[in-house]
């Protein structure tokens, strides 16, 4: 498959993944809310709501801002701020598949996206990593910028997360 189509690739795998977890965040909240009660978790899950409206809202703005990261790296198919920013989505990926596998190895059950972090973002993220690797556009620079976009990124989304929450 050619760089450009894998590239292209990662908004839909993100959207199967997210998918589950708006189907079935809430529901399982509902019923295993005493496995948070008095954490941290708990405070956080108060504060972002998962409602599968708010939280569909979020991913389809998720979603839309990958396609456009997407789109740029894959238009330009050279190292620079949009590889750099589609790298940082892919190590999220990567990232989020081994929460999943946490959450559910703690929780001994399982828990909502667990299913597609490891039978589709996980296969996709090492694929397109190594693809990435292969076609020379993970460069040095994007090996230190990526990882610090990633955080920043995850930081925006919890806040588009709480500011959704806060206005519907």
């Amino acid at each position: 498959m050619s760089i450009r189509k894998v590239i292209l690739l990662g908004p839909l795998i993100f959207f199967i993944h997210d998918l589950e977890e708006v189907l079935w965040a809430q529901q399982w909240l509902d019923e295993n809310r005493q496995l948070i009660e008095g954490t941290l978790l708990d405070g956080i899950v108060d504060k972002l709501g998962f409602p599968p409206l708010e939280f569909g809202i979020v991913v389809g703005i998720v979603t839309h801002l990958y396609c456009i990261i997407s789109y740029f790296a894959a238009k330009n198919l050279k190292a620079g701020i949009s590889m750099n920013l589609y790298i940082s989505t892919i190590l999220i990926l990567f990232v989020n598949v081994f929460t999943h596998l946490g959450q559910s190895i703690l929780l001994k059950m399982y828990t909502p996206g667990v299913v597609t972090a490891v039978l589709v973002v996980l296969p996709y993220s090492i694929y397109a990593l190594k693809k990435l690797k292969v076609e020379n556009l993970m460069t040095k620079t994007s090996r230190l910028v990526s990882p610090v976009a990633a955080v920043g990124m995850v930081f925006i989304l919890f806040g588009l997360m709480f500011v959704v929450g806060s206005v519907i």
